[in-house]
């Protein structure tokens, strides 16, 4: 009798131990599952906000110059309409002037200059700010590439976590099976060893 009650002490505490390391491992699990996502969802949101806040300036930026770009493109339409007609003024009055006046030929030949000289910077410039424009596109196209990269890695992340809670999960009803088999063969066992008794009896 002694022997039957030390037998079942010994195996309460296997079951005890079994639930405790049970108990651990779920809580284990459910730990790493837990800061796995925090991390990752820290990571995520940092590189998307700081993405974004980049995409955003960028934006702007490129709103701010195609506005300036557009502003000075009407402003350079006028005033290469407005330089032709007066540059053609001026040139019909030199010709005119020339032909009554060769005393006045230097004064207006230099307003013709000036007039021409002031048409070709704003040719320059407007050639300038359009190159600008191009590189601040190709920019916001890359920033664009990297948030698409963003989004995949997040996705990545998201699976990867997925796995990792049918894992966990697995593992539990693993554990939980083990020990529900471990009691139906413990109570099978003093089943039959109470019938023996009995026999002998």
């Amino acid at each position: 009798m002694l022997m039957r009650i030390n037998a079942i002490c010994k195996k309460n505490a296997v079951i005890r131990d079994l639930k405790t390391h049970l108990h651990h491992l779920a809580k284990f699990s459910e730990n790493h599952i837990l800061r796995s996502r925090q991390e990752a969802e820290k990571q995520q949101k940092g590189e998307l906000r700081a993405s974004q806040a980049k995409c955003a300036r960028l934006q702007q930026d490129i709103q701010q110059l195609r506005a300036q770009l557009n502003a000075l493109v009407a402003e350079n339409r006028e005033s290469e309409l407005a330089l032709r007609k007066k540059k053609y003024k001026v040139e019909m009055e030199i010709e005119n002037w020339i032909q009554k006046y060769d005393a006045d030929m230097g004064e207006k030949q230099m307003e013709y200059e000036e007039v021409d000289a002031i048409y070709t910077e704003e040719k320059a410039q407007l050639a300038q700010l359009k190159e600008i424009y191009a590189v601040l596109e190709q920019e916001y196209s890359q920033i664009k590439e990297e948030r698409r990269i963003a989004q995949e890695k997040k996705e990545r992340a998201e699976r990867e976590l997925a796995i990792m809670i049918r894992a966990a999960t697995r593992i539990q009803a693993f554990w939980k099976g083990y020990l529900v088999r471990s009691l139906l063969k413990s109570k099978k066992k003093k089943k039959g060893k109470g019938k023996k008794a009995k026999v002998k009896k």
